[in-house]
C-alpha cells in the first residue's frame, strides 16, 4: 500500500508534468524515497562511480563510496553500461553471495535527473536461503533413509518370502509326485496350489526389483537400465532401443534416481503417449550423467510449450532430480513424440 507522502508526490508529479522538467525529474526521485528504504539502495553512474547511497547502503556498505564498480556487491555487473533510455526499467535481476551472505539484487537504468545512471536495490536474503538449504538437506537425508528402507524390505522379500514360497512349492510338488494315480481331486487341488505358490513367488519378486534391483549393487547402472528396457518391451511389446555408456561408479543416490526415472518415464510412455517405439540414451561425461528417453507417439500438443505438462509423475521425477542438483526437461523429439532429458551432477 503506498503512504499519503507517496500519493501526494505523485500527485505533484502530474501537475508538474507538462510544464517544469527539471522540478518533474526531482518529484520522480522523491517519490520512491530511498532514504526510507530499510535496504540497501545504491546509484552510480554508467562508468561504476558511486553517487548515491541510503542510510541502509551507507551504514552496511560504507567502502562503496571508494570502489564503486569494482566493490564485490557489484561483480559481473556490466561496467560501463550501455543502452538507450527511457521510462525506467528493469535491466537485472540476480542472486550474489558477498562474503558469506547472499543478496538478492534488482539493478536497473533511471534517468531521473539531468544524467542517466544505474539503481541497484539490495535485499538480504541469507536467512532465507539457510533456511532453503536445510530444508533442502532435510528432503535428501529423508530420500535417502526411504532408500535405505526400500532395500531391506526388498532383501527381505527375496530372501524370506521369496524362498519360503520356493519350498512350498517344492514341497507341494514332492506331495503330488507319491499321491496314488486315482487321488486325482487331491491331485488337481494340489497342481492349483503349485501355481498359486509360484504365480505369488514371481509377484513378490518383482515387487522385490521394483524396491530396489539387486543389479545397481552388482552390475551397474548401464546394464540395470538396460535390463529395464528389454523387461518393459517384453511385457508391453514396445520396441525400445537402448544406447548405453560405460560410467564411472556413480553415487548410489543418482543411480537409484536414474533408475526411478526411467522406470517412471517409460510407464508414461506406455499409458499416455500412444507410441509405436522408443529410445532410451544414457550419456555421461566428467560433470555430469543424463538420461534421455524419446518415442514417436503424440508428443507435445499443438500450440503447447515444451516442458508444459504437470502430471504428478513428472512432479515426482522433477522434484527427485532438482533434490540431488538435476534437471529434468521436456522437449519435442525427432521421432515426433516427447523428448525427456534428467541429468544429475556425476559425482
Amino acid at each position: 500500500m503506498k503512504s499519503s507522502n507517496d500519493s501526494t508526490g505523485m500527485a505533484e508529479l502530474r501537475a508538474f508534468a507538462k510544464e517544469d522538467a527539471p522540478t518533474l525529474a526531482r518529484l520522480r526521485a522523491l517519490a520512491s524515497f530511498p532514504d526510507e528504504n530499510p535496504n540497501p539502495v545504491i546509484e552510480m553512474t554508467l562508468t561504476g562511480e558511486t553517487t548515491y547511497l541510503n542510510p541502509a547502503a551507507e551504514a552496511q556498505f560504507p567502502e562503496l563510496r571508494t570502489q564503486g564498480g569494482d566493490h564485490p556487491l557489484m561483480r559481473d555487473l556490466p561496467f560501463p553500461f550501455m543502452a538507450e533510455f527511457g521510462e525506467p526499467r528493469f535491466l537485472i535481476v540476480r542472486e550474489i553471495a558477498v562474503g558469506g551472505s547472499v543478496y538478492d539484487q534488482k539493478v536497473c537504468f533511471v534517468d531521473e535527473t539531468d544524467c542517466n545512471h544505474v539503481r541497484i536495490y539490495v535485499h538480504d536474503i541469507t536467512r532465507r536461503k539457510r533456511a532453503e538449504e536445510a530444508n533442502r538437506t532435510l528432503a535428501k537425508q529423508l530420500l535417502h533413509a526411504h532408500e535405505a528402507e526400500r532395500q531391506r524390505v526388498s532383501r527381505e522379500l527375496h530372501d524370506e518370502a521369496g524362498q519360503a514360497l520356493t519350498a512350498l512349492q517344492l514341497s507341494l510338488e514332492l506331495i503330488r509326485k507319491v499321491l496314488p494315480e486315482d487321488a486325482v481331486v487331491a491331485r488337481s487341488n494340489l497342481s492349483d496350489a503349485i501355481g498359486l505358490a509360484a504365480s505369488t513367488r514371481e509377484q513378490i519378486r518383482l515387487l522385490a526389483l521394483g524396491l530396489r534391483p539387486p543389479a545397481l549393487d552388482t552390475v551397474g547402472l548401464n546394464l540395470t537400465l538396460a535390463s529395464i528396457c528389454d523387461d518393459f518391451s517384453k511385457r508391453t511389446r514396445l520396441p525400445i532401443e537402448y544406447e548405453g555408456a560405460d560410467v564411472s561408479v556413480l553415487p548410489d543416490a543418482v543411480s537409484v534416481c536414474l533408475y526411478r526415472t526411467l522406470q517412471e518415464a517409460l510407464t508414461n510412455v506406455a499409458k499416455h503417449a500412444d507410441a509405436g517405439s522408443a529410445l532410451v540414451s544414457l550419456r555421461c561425461d566428467a560433470d555430469w550423467v543424463q538420461l534421455v528417453v524419446e518415442d514417436d507417439g503424440r508428443g507435445i500438443g499443438e500450440g503447447e510449450p515444451a516442458g508444459s505438462s504437470h502430471g504428478i509423475g513428472l512432479l515426482g521425477m522433477r522434484e527427485r532430480l532438482e533434490l540431488l542438483g538435476g534437471f529434468l526437461m521436456l522437449d519435442r523429439s525427432s521421432l515426433g513424440g516427447l523428448r525427456l532429458v534428467a541429468g544429475l551432477p556425476s559425482d
